[in-house]
């Protein structure tokens, strides 16, 4: 089983810890307020109360073990970059840090944060998507120019298929799933890598995959 750390239990680092507890991962959730510590103990496998710039309390708790950890401290950014270093320095694979600004994020680089999140920029963004495209319904970051997207199908495309459309032709993105829209208010599986043949219905959204540019292209059509 994999193991995580998370260090700062503010709004994002409790609910990136809930969310890797609740999909059946090992936890282990770090913060210097134990009031923090206190409101997530009973949903992760370990939460402590500990100063994360600590060397030796940290690998007394088994931190330097886990697979990947994420550095979510938000009002003391000395202690992010100590913990950061620290984290690195012990070997774990992969290390995220919480920015705020550009030039806290070339900080973190510098101690050599495997990836750095500017957590207000990345909200503002995707808010921007959502306001201009209503239908663009979330959109992750795969790699620098790709994503995966969820969109929901339009009107133009109920009751054809994907093959009739000539959707990878037409728009030069993959259909990962199509997701029925019971899927979408109870647990039940997508059609992953769906039949070409299989017709699309009101309230069907589609999964893709490819360039950013392609996807907004996509999703401003959908809007026309």
């Amino acid at each position: 089983m994999k193991r995580f750390a998370v260090v700062g239990l503010g709004r994002l680092g409790r609910t990136v810890a809930r969310e890797l507890a609740g999909r059946g991962f090992e936890v282990i959730a770090i913060d210097v307020d134990q009031g923090l510590v206190q409101s997530i103990a009973e949903e992760v496998a370990l939460a402590i109360r500990l100063d994360s710039t600590n060397r030796e309390a940290l690998l007394k708790q088994g931190v330097d073990k886990v697979d990947a950890a994420l550095v979510a401290i938000g009002e003391n950014f000395q202690a992010a970059v100590l913990t950061t270093s620290i984290l690195k320095e012990f070997g774990i694979p992969r290390v995220i840090s919480r920015a705020v600004t550009e030039e806290e994020a070339r900080v973190l680089k510098l101690v050599h944060a495997d990836e750095v999140i500017l957590v207000e920029e990345m909200v503002a963004k995707r808010l921007a998507q959502q306001m201009m495209t209503p239908s663009l319904v979330d959109i992750v970051e795969l790699s620098p120019g790709m994503s995966l997207a969820r969109i929901e199908t339009s009107e133009e495309m109920w009751g054809k298929t994907l093959a009739s459309i000539k959707f990878r032709q037409r728009y030069g993105l993959n259909v990962v799933a199509v997701i029925k829209p019971e899927c979408e208010t109870r647990s039940c599986p997508a059609t992953l890598l769906p039949d070409p043949e299989a017709v699309l219905e009101e309230g069907d959204v589609l999964l893709v995959d490819g360039p950013d540019e392609a996807i907004e292209r996509l999703a401003a059509s959908e809007e026309a």
